[in-house]
């Protein structure tokens, strides 16, 4: 599937992530800072961190695999937060560091706006056949069309 057609997951539309285009075996996107990302103390909520690291890491796999009638989904995920963020945003670059026919492993960087390291982070994801009778290309057809939003 080409990079135009696959969707972004609900929960990527919620923190707006900012895809960037990467070669395959890389994954890089950016969440600007907004107040609703930060914790009581009023700095990058560090599950907002660990969250884009897992979403940058299943959807890079997610794209490699799907061809081959796979699914890719989260598996294990640590994170090292080493500073904290109070403005600007995150960009998170990751890299493959094992390709398995059921598991890759990711290495990741949580980079500030300034360019410093604020976390780094190693994400496992599972692929697995996608389920008997599921069309992969028909759930993403639905996912990339317009949602209406609850209650309008």
């Amino acid at each position: 599937m080409d990079e135009t057609a696959f969707p972004p997951s609900p929960f990527d539309r919620l923190i707006a992530t900012e895809w960037v285009p990467s070669e395959p075996g890389r994954a890089v996107a950016r969440i600007a800072m907004r107040d609703e990302l930060r914790q009581p103390m009023g700095i990058l909520h560090g599950g907002v961190m660990a969250s884009l690291v897992e979403s940058v890491c299943s959807m890079a796999t997610a794209k490699e695999v799907f061809s081959e009638n796979r699914v890719a989904m989260g598996q294990n995920i640590s994170v090292n937060f080493l500073r904290p963020v109070s403005s600007g945003g995150i960009e998170v670059r990751a890299e493959a560091v094992h390709r398995g026919r059921m598991t890759w492993v990711w290495r990741a960087d949580v980079l500030d706006s300034d360019g410093r390291t604020c976390a780094v982070a190693q994400m496992t994801i599972a692929v697995r056949e996608a389920p008997d009778g599921v069309d992969l290309e028909e759930l993403a057809r639905a996912a990339a069309s317009p949602q209406e939003e609850p209650g309008r």
